[in-house]
């Protein structure tokens, strides 16, 4: 590409889609999903021995903005609509003139706009339905036989304040029909966002803490190959005036970290998921949808979303797609990324009918509004609800003081071995090792995060 900006992509990679009946929202007047159901990566790190919500303690998540149809799913003062913002830089593409797989790239000038979503990606929606938890139900758990009234799902810091800035946008990438490359054939819609918008909703989030928004934690579900200066320069403003900035390792496997994750100053969060996941908890047999969840009544059966307690390092993977720190990189810690539930409504175009309606179209392939999502998109919102409920609990922490208490209280996992896991109809095997082709590479950083013993191992202020 013939631009000197970089691209940020998603860290993030779909997985099993489901949806929803009854109508009328029984959660309208809900303020908080902390009353809510637990599922199982809030069970793997504990949040259940934790006192504390993150309330008054402000989240940012830089990402795709949250869907038109949010209020679907969160409470609505857990949102600051007054608040949130987007920044969009025009993007154009058109066919290279030699290249015939290649592409010519204008970038215009850097505009404020919308904190709502656009219609290629509900990413940010479901990053902040980790956070704070979401309103559920579903046809398709109904038709499988597992017929739940609507629910609320507990967030891992249901009563933060999140702050939507959309920095991703969708844009148009034309068809290049003489590209020998089938795949490049067709044009579509990509979702990305440049170095400035991103740089701009840092810039964002840091002047909002100076004027009182405080405490204030970034969220970046989402990375790039390079780290430009003014992106630097952004997060180091950003914590020397006492923002927690977290942001995904990436996924791109033994490939290295992508960055913000990379620069050592950010928290970097890399994916684990449980080995008991899509197993029955009764007879250890694959392809049981409902274990995800923590229900204790029926129709799900016991031990559903149950992870064994105290957890060992046995009952986790690191995800395949994880990215390994190489040399110069710094993976800090690792959180539930694989397979984790939460709304993802209508890919692409939001053709559905809300999750609280009696329709079935979801059923019939109209469109959707829960995904079981997989990346280091979705580890990451664990990692700063967790740095969330540190801050409410003492709020004058700093980057480092929250980063070490993450890393000092992990679950240390051995730098290589291996985990069976099941992939719907057979177990599989992921080893991660030491050796990222010829060099040296770190897969498992501190180890997984562990919410209870971080947050009693913060000092009172």
């Amino acid at each position: 590409m013939s631009t000197q900006r970089s691209l940020r992509w998603l860290c993030a990679s779909l997985g099993l889609a489901a949806t929803a009946a009854f109508a009328g929202n029984p959660f309208s007047g809900e303020t908080s999903t902390a009353g809510g159901y637990s599922t199982w990566d809030a069970d793997l790190i504990n949040i259940e021995a934790v006192p504390q919500t993150g309330r008054g303690v402000y989240v940012a998540v830089l990402d795709t903005g949250l869907a038109p149809n949010w209020r679907d799913y969160f409470p609505g003062a857990r949102v600051a609509t007054q608040l949130g913002t987007g920044f969009h830089q025009p993007v154009t593409f058109k066919a290279h003139s030699v290249d015939p797989c290649g592409l010519e790239v204008a970038v215009g000038t850097l505009q404020q706009s919308t904190w709502v979503g656009s219609r290629g990606s509900t990413h940010g929606t479901h990053v902040a339905s980790t956070i704070l938890g979401y309103f559920y139900d579903s046809n398709f758990d109904d038709a499988a036989g597992f017929a739940l009234p609507p629910i609320m799902v507990r967030g891992i810091a249901p009563d933060v304040t999140i702050i939507p800035v959309q920095v991703l946008s969708d844009y148009q990438i034309p068809a290049r029909p003489r590209c020998p490359d089938p795949n490049q054939q067709a044009g579509f819609t990509a979702v990305f966002g440049t170095t400035e918008m991103v740089v701009a909703g840092i810039r964002y989030a840091t002047a909002l803490k100076r004027a009182g928004y405080s405490p204030m934690v970034i969220n970046m579900s989402l990375g790039g190959s390079v780290l430009d200066a003014i992106e630097k320069e952004a997060i180091d403003d950003a914590i020397a005036n006492g923002v927690i900035v977290v942001a995904a390792a990436g996924n791109e496997g033994e490939d290295g970290m992508s960055f913000p994750g990379a620069y050592p100053p950010v928290i970097s969060a890399g994916s684990v998921g449980w080995t008991g996941e899509w197993l029955k908890p009764t007879d250890g047999l694959p392809r049981y949808r409902m274990w995800w969840l923590k229900y204790p009544n029926p129709p799900l059966l016991p031990g559903s979303g149950e992870v064994a307690d105290a957890t060992q390092t046995g009952d986790v993977y690191v995800s395949e797609f994880s990215s390994r720190a190489l040399p110069g990189q710094q993976l800090d810690v690792l959180a539930p990324g694989s397979w984790v539930r939460g709304p993802f409504p209508g890919t692409p175009g939001y053709n559905h009918l809300p999750w609280w309606s009696r329709g079935i179209g979801d059923l019939r392939g109209v469109g959707t509004n829960f995904f079981f999502v997989g990346g280091t998109s979705m580890a990451t919102p664990h990692v700063a609800s967790v740095a969330a409920l540190m801050l409410q609990k003492n709020p004058t922490l700093t980057q480092v003081q929250v980063e070490s208490l993450l890393k000092s209280t992990a679950l240390a996992l051995p730098p290589s071995g291996s985990r069976a896991i099941f992939d719907f109809d057979h177990p599989a095997t992921v080893t991660w090792d030491t050796l990222c082709g010829s060099v040296l590479c770190d897969a498992v950083g501190a180890g997984v995060i562990q919410a209870d013993a971080a947050v009693a191992s913060t000092p009172a202020p």
